[in-house]
């Protein structure tokens, strides 16, 4: 008599809102700070379990890199050009879009001081009137 083993396959993580959440594991700190948050204040417990469902774990620390520092190089010289060229492009308009923010900033600081300026103005107009007298 053969024996048969029936294997069933591997159902694939669910790739919803929870983002595969079966395969994560809880770190004690998260898993404490949990509890804690349902027992002093509900919403704070489900605020910590609202971020672990949806925000997963932290990036690797390869992740991390990748990130800041962006894909390796793809050997192509007319490719890493064009990149080289892109970047400085963006780069300057981050330059640009911060200076316009700057000017903006200031334009909203001598519109405040105006503003209180005329505020200023008006209550010194006020003070200085000679009081009505009753009716």
């Amino acid at each position: 008599m053969t024996c048969v083993h029936h294997t069933t396959p591997r159902m694939p993580a669910f790739h919803g809102g929870w983002r595969g959440a079966a395969e994560r594991r809880w770190h004690p700190v998260e898993l404490t700070a949990m509890i804690v948050g349902f027992v002093l204040f509900w919403p704070i417990g489900l605020a910590i379990l609202a971020r672990k469902k949806w925000m997963g774990d932290a990036p690797r620390r390869h992740d991390r890199q990748q990130v800041l520092l962006g894909p390796a190089d793809t050997g192509n010289v007319a490719f890493e050009d064009y990149k080289r060229q892109e970047l400085e492009r963006l780069e300057a308009e981050r330059r640009r879009l911060f200076e316009a923010q700057d000017e903006f900033a200031g334009y909203l600081d001598r519109l405040k001081r105006s503003r209180d300026r005329a505020e200023f103005d008006q209550f010194m107009a006020e003070r200085a009137a000679p009081p009505r007298p009753a009716a």
